[in-house]
């Protein structure tokens, strides 16, 4: 698994959290993601995903740090 950390690179980038950087990873694969989140606050953050979109770059960025299975 990735790394929290290696995330919050992106994140600054971004201006985004950790969190919604690992959301949007998952959106741009096609994959659901279905946090589960009761306060407010934190279903209105993870709903601002959709207005930044990670690069190939970025996507390269996390792809690398990925362990590859033997």
């Amino acid at each position: 698994m990735v790394s929290r950390c290696r995330y919050s690179v992106l994140a600054e980038k971004h201006h985004k959290s950790v969190d919604q950087v690992a959301l949007r990873w998952l959106i741009q694969r096609g994959i659901v993601a279905i946090p589960m989140f009761v306060h407010k606050e934190r279903i209105i953050k993870n709903f601002n995903i959709f207005n930044f979109e990670l690069s190939r770059d970025d996507w390269r960025g996390l792809l690398s740090w990925i362990p590859k299975r033997v």
